[in-house]
């Protein structure tokens, strides 16, 4: 069961790399607009977020125990700053899109996946 909640983790954080900053590479290469490319290919905290998501890959694919804590902070970094955007932008009312929940669907998930037990002794390396 280890193996299969170790590679649904890894799973989780490619679709994460897919979904988030993957998104703004393809929005910058299909489109026209140079603001595009600007706003979001140009950031540097769409590199760095990036880096931080192919770090924790590698490292949780070599099973290195810094790389379990570096997921954890992360992602719980991550879920609470979107937590606190949605919470203040969005209500019961007026619910964001899907591409917001299905974001924060997969920091939940990955956050779960990793604190699940089992998966820090698995990371020990």
């Amino acid at each position: 069961m280890l193996n299969a909640r170790f590679f649904l983790a890894i799973v989780v954080a490619i679709v994460y790399l897919v979904a988030v900053p993957g998104t703004s590479l393809f929005r910058a290469a299909v489109s026209n607009d140079a603001l595009t490319l600007r706003v979001s290919f140009g950031t540097p905290l769409l590199w760095l977020t990036t880096a931080v998501i192919v770090l924790i890959i590698f490292g949780v694919w070599k099973r290195f125990a810094w790389a379990w804590w570096l997921g954890v902070a992360a992602a719980g970094f991550q879920l609470v700053r979107m937590g606190l955007w949605v919470s203040q932008h969005y209500s019961l009312s007026r619910l964001p899109g899907e591409g917001t929940l299905l974001v924060l669907g997969l920091l939940v998930t990955f956050l779960v996946l990793m604190l699940s037990p089992g998966m820090r002794m698995a990371c020990r390396r």
